[in-house]
């Protein structure tokens, strides 16, 4: 029998997030907000293929992101001696939405960076590749997001309408 710990009732718990599992593919959910956890192999010589690519996937990440509209942060290293690839990605919905735009909006950023790096990713409409990213996909033990109900979306809007009041502020000076 599985021991099972229970969180004690305390002062420190009364703003206690609802942690769930995303309902249609891996990760958590707390929110609006999924988390995804990806693994993957790097290929022969894909490290140095990284490496290279990486300045201009970097420099095109703003635009890319921007088109799919609901990723919060996106990570990407290589570890174990440059053998293993992580990605860790924070954005607003359901698991397979997001997968949906990141084909739709994202592929050509992908697929220009990841063949040859990621063992086995031939491009994003190659559904072994789709297979690749759902097989490697972990569930997070522990996560946590500060704002859990505040979208891409709604923090551009929160932008847009601080920058019109401090505007509006400076010329009334």
């Amino acid at each position: 029998m599985e021991n099972e710990s229970k969180v004690i009732p305390n002062e420190r718990t009364v703003t206690a997030q609802a942690v769930l599992n995303q309902p249609d593919g891996p990760g958590k959910r707390i929110g609006k907000r999924g988390e995804l956890v990806l693994f993957g192999k790097v290929a022969s010589g894909g490290a140095r293929l990284f490496r290279e690519r990486l300045p201009q996937f970097q420099a095109e990440a703003a635009y890319w992101e921007g088109r799919v509209g609901t990723v919060h942060d996106f990570r990407a290293f290589l570890f174990d001696n440059d053998t293993r690839i992580l990605f860790l990605i924070t954005y607003d919905g359901d698991f397979k939405a997001y997968v949906t735009d990141i084909i739709t909006q994202a592929h050509e950023w992908f697929d220009a960076f990841f063949p040859g790096i990621w063992e086995g990713y031939e491009g994003s409409h190659d559904a072994r590749s789709v297979q690749l990213v759902i097989d490697g996909a972990v569930t997070s033990e522990l996560f946590y997001v500060a704002h859990p109900d505040v979208t891409v979306h709604d923090i551009r809007k929160m932008k847009k309408l601080s920058q019109a009041v401090s505007d509006l502020f400076d010329a009334a000076n």
